[in-house]
């Protein structure tokens, strides 16, 4: 069938774009919250105080923001939804991650080494 090759390489290479787009926009969320947030681990281990916890906060929809405004640019410009769905599952998998060290930190009352 005439242009049936044509088609499959077209199909591929829009697949490859979309997984690329996927991935970057997932890694750019971990990136995000890397670098404005210590780890999960840090924020359950020494997170218990409120004035903590609310900087923490603070940092955390700092990255939800950034990431949420890279995503849906990204898509725009690509004409794919692939980074939208790559942002909204690391950005969803890290607040929840986040959320739950905040729990941890303040039923512990982690706020210091030892503590």
């Amino acid at each position: 069938m005439p242009g049936g090759d044509e088609q499959l390489l077209h199909n591929g290479n829009k697949r490859t774009l979309s997984a690329i787009l996927f991935l970057a926009a997932s890694t750019n969320a971990f990136d995000a919250y890397s670098a404005l947030n210590s780890s999960p681990w840090t924020a359950e281990s020494f997170g218990g105080d409120p004035e903590k916890e609310k900087s923490l906060r603070e940092y955390i929809y700092h990255a939800l923001v950034i990431t949420s405004f890279y995503g849906v640019a990204s898509a725009l410009i690509a004409e794919n939804i692939w980074p939208i769905v790559g942002t909204a599952l690391a950005d969803g998998y890290m607040y929840w991650l986040y959320m739950r060290a905040i729990k941890r930190a303040r039923d512990r009352g982690s706020t210091n080494w030892g503590t």
